[in-house]
């Protein structure tokens, strides 16, 4: 080492001294002024606490500037699909239309703060009430069918304009207008009194639904009758919460009675806020409240003193909330999961009361005076717990630099709250003993050992023995680790048994066309520039899907014919047709049947048209489309925002025998600017974006690390104590996580480093403890140094790792990772760091 090195590193030392002893000095001679002091901080962060807005979308954990993520969300704004809520109706095909009717009643009339709450409710194909602008539209697609007509369907097209086939059509329509059908049948036989919309409708009608749907059935009708979808407009976005609130309190009153023998069930945006918030609030609160009596039951079971005991709440909530009031001044916005810190400080805030009240304790019962005692536990141990609370603060700070917020919200939440819940102990613990002391005095009593002095004996007798165990389950589980995946799926990171998450795989299940979707957006200035280039995507996909790598297709150019698809319908009609007039032919039928041909002149002139039609600009049948009972198919396909037009395909795949990559090569060199999303390309824009910001924060927080270890040794064996047990414990961590079928995700990636910054502090405090002692005194510092830190350990699993027993996904998969990781560091500070002390014979003579 340096010269200057040396010097900077003993300046550093010298200054912790120095501030720990200014500490000491304050909080002795000064308790009731450090207390008000104290008090006052906390009620100015109470304040910013309440003026933190705390949101629940997942998404907005992750950068979305660019890439698929992006292009997701745009599509779910741009089809408003994000804002829409689902009605599942389950239960016997003949019971759901009637059960339907009323649920559509109830939630037409539904209101919230005195407006209705819903823009729009549909469960039909064609809703009774747009029968005249259906039939309208109806009439001109018959009149323009090279339009919509798929060009197969022409010689069936031309047949029904034969006298013989009129004929039929028309005596039908007599019989059909005789029943007394209603006001719906009179315009369609007004429309189209020859019934050519059975070759066009179908076609619409299939490329009209995102749902894999009876095409029989007049409803959004599951092929097997068992589910009936309700999609509803909410009239206000889902961002105001005041408002989802009242409408999921709307919904289930109104979906409330609805039929015994029918189940209902809902999803959406406005229901998955509301709930996920809820559960989110529910489990954190549940998971605090519980580590909360597991942690204090430890400490009192331990040391026996009660005023000690109920501090640590007291150090808790002081660290939590001006952590939260500091991050309320500088973050927007603070997203739920990242509240669930919360857990961690209990844990981490618990163990500097521990190492603290364990040492002045301990010297208690040596027979040091109160004020010697204290001096020890804040300048010596207290040294070590500075040391172990900025090891682990300041590489969740470095996450602060990440592009992802889940990283570098929750880095900066959980640093603050360590190092405000470290100063919380040094502040408020000293007067309290002090007082304690004072006021109710009793004999020191012995503490207990837990076994460490049994540890220490067989350790120091197997050190060979023990390190070349600790050595082989390290490789074992090392190993295993290399099998440890990548979860990418977000939806399994969500409340696992919410009703919003059950009902969205109910309609995956039994409603998709494939379990996944690439959407690609073709962009341009015109409607006919997006169709023209979404043509040649289209046929690429269909290449794909015709070598079944994928299994449908559907975009807007499958029921709007090019200008190359309409001429062929033409060509193969004018070939049918031939000399023949089947308009006078029509003039003819009609009144033979008795119609008045007046009352279809739009008809006549449409037939007569046929045999010298040409194309028809495909804006304007994207027009007619979006003005008809049909818009649906326009604003799921084809959107214009800010002058710009954005054509969507949709690409339904199962699984992996899509080979996207080579896709998205083959997409390029068709339209280079085309843009594509899909759950998978979403994971590995999510998976690259938490790798880069996690390499980052690791590599600043490690050196970060490596640099106060060595300011606080200064030498590579105290370095190698404080590292090699955490680096073991991460080696078990993964390899359990293999092992009990985990995999790695966005979420709990963050648990290494939080290993790696609060597993250092393990070997750091018995180490601390140990090094230069006298061989006589070795037992009794390992079992205190020890007993603090397995009580560090349980604590921390109390807190943080009960969050592995929450419903939600994320927090779950946080909570079983660390309790995998701290028990392995835990077990390798205990037991392999003494051995390999005791073999190496350098420190402990």
């Amino acid at each position: 080492m340096t010269t200057t090195a040396a010097r900077l590193i003993a300046a550093i030392q010298a200054a912790i001294r120095g501030h720990l002893e200014w500490i000491f000095r304050l909080t002795w001679r000064h308790p009731g002024a450090t207390i008000a002091g104290s008090l006052l901080v906390l009620i100015l962060s109470l304040a910013s606490v309440l003026t933190v807005r705390f949101e629940s979308d997942i998404f907005k954990l992750f950068p979305t500037d660019n890439g698929a993520l992006r292009l997701f969300l745009d599509t779910l704004d741009w089809t408003g699909s994000a804002g829409e809520a689902y009605f599942i109706l389950e239960g016997e095909r003949e019971r759901l239309p009637a059960a339907a009717d009323r649920l559509a009643g109830r939630l037409r009339e539904l209101q919230v703060d005195g407006a209705p709450a819903f823009r729009k409710v549909s469960y039909r194909v064609v809703d009774p009430a747009e029968t005249a602008p259906f039939a309208a539209f109806v009439a001109y697609a018959v009149d323009r069918p090279q339009l919509f007509l798929d060009p197969g369907q022409a010689d069936a097209f031309a047949a029904r304009l034969t006298p013989q086939a009129m004929d039929r059509a028309l005596r039908r329509a007599t019989a059909e207008l005789a029943s007394g059908a209603g006001m719906g049948v009179r315009d369609l036989v007004a429309a189209d009194p020859l019934y050519l919309r059975e070759l066009i409708l179908p076609r619409l009608q299939e490329g009209s639904r995102s749902l894999d749907l009876d095409p029989e059935s007049p409803y959004f009708l599951s092929r097997d009758g068992r589910l009936l979808v309700m999609i509803a407009e909410p009239a206000r976005p889902v961002k105001e919460m005041g408002f989802a609130r009242k409408l999921v309190a709307g919904i289930n009153a109104a979906r409330a009675g609805i039929d015994p023998r029918v189940s209902v069930s809902c999803a959406g945006a406005h229901l998955s806020a509301v709930i996920d918030e809820a559960v989110m609030k529910h489990n954190i609160i549940a998971c605090i409240t519980s580590s909360l009596f597991v942690v204090l039951g430890l400490f009192y079971l331990t040391y026996r003193r009660l005023l000690p005991t109920l501090l640590i709440p007291v150090i808790i909530v002081f660290g939590t909330l001006l952590a939260l009031g500091t991050a309320g001044l500088i973050l927007p916005s603070i997203h739920i999961i990242s509240f669930a810190f919360t857990a961690l400080i209990i844990g981490l805030g618990t163990d500097y009361s521990i190492h603290l009240y364990d040492r002045f304790a301990s010297e208690r019962l040596g027979g040091r005076g109160i004020e010697e005692a204290l001096r020890l536990a804040v300048v010596d141990t207290g040294h070590g717990v500075f040391t172990a609370a900025a090891t682990t603060a300041f590489p969740f700070l470095a996450l602060g630099i990440a592009e992802v917020r889940a990283l570098s919200e929750l880095g900066l939440l959980v640093g603050l709250g360590v190092l405000f819940s470290m100063y919380a102990t040094f502040f408020f613990l000293p007067p309290l003993l002090h007082f304690a002391e004072k006021r109710f005095p009793r004999p020191a009593a012995p503490l207990p050992s837990f076994g460490l002095s049994w540890i220490w004996r067989s350790t120091g007798r197997h050190p060979r023995a023990v390190s070349l165990a600790a050595v082989a389950l390290t490789a074992a589980f090392f190993a295993a680790s290399f099998f440890l995946d990548f979860e990418g799926e977000l939806k399994n990171l969500q409340p696992r048994h919410s009703e919003a998450f059950l009902t969205q795989e109910r309609i995956e299940r039994h409603l998709s066309l494939a379990p996944k979707q690439m959407v690609v957006a073709v962009e341009g200035k015109s409607v006919e520039e997006v169709m023209t280039r979404g043509r040649r995507v289209g046929e690429l996909a269909e290449r794909y899907r015709q070598r079944h790598e994928l299994a449908a297709v559907s975009w807007l150019g499958q029921v709007i014919n090019d200008r190359n698809g309409q001429a062929e319908s033409l060509e193969r009609l004018k070939e049918r047709l031939g000399d023949t007039s089947p308009a006078t032919a029509l003039r003819g039928a009609l009144v033979q049947e008795g119609f008045d041909p007046t009352l279809f002149s739009d008809t006549l002139a449409g037939v007569a048209r046929l045999p010298g039609a040409g194309p028809v600009p495909a804006a304007e049948a994207v027009e007619r489309l979006r003005s008809s009972p049909l818009r649906g198919m326009v604003e799921r396909y084809l959107i214009a925002r800010n002058g710009t037009v954005h054509l969507l395909l949709y690409l339904h795949y199962r699984g992996s025998e899509f080979p996207q990559e080579t896709f998205l090569r083959d997409l390029r060199a068709v339209d280079p600017t085309a843009r594509a999303t899909s759950p998978d390309l979403i994971s590995r824009q999510l998976g690259d974006s938490v790798r880069t910001s996690f390499i980052e924060g690791f590599a600043v927080g490690g050196a970060i690390i490596l640099f106060l270890l060595l300011v606080h040794f200064e030498s590579l064996a105290g370095i190698a104590a404080a590292i090699l047990p955490v680096t073991a414990g991460v080696a078990v961590m993964t390899g359990l996580m293999v092992v009990t079928g985990m995999r790695l995700n966005f979420m709990n990636a963050m648990v290494l480093v939080t290993i790696l910054g609060m597993g250092s502090d393990y070997g750091l405090h018995i180490y601390h403890r140990l090094a230069g002692a006298p061989v006589a005194e070795g037992p009794a510092r390992f079992t205190q140094a020890g007993r603090a830190v397995l009580l560090s350990a349980l604590t921390t699993i109390a807190g943080f790792g009960s969050l592995a027993f929450t419903d939600y996904g994320a927090m779950a998969s946080i909570g079983w990772a660390t309790n995998y990781g701290v028990g392995a560091t835990a077990l390798f500070s205990l037991v392999a760091l003494p051995a390999a002390m005791a073999l190496t014979r350098r420190h402990i003579r």
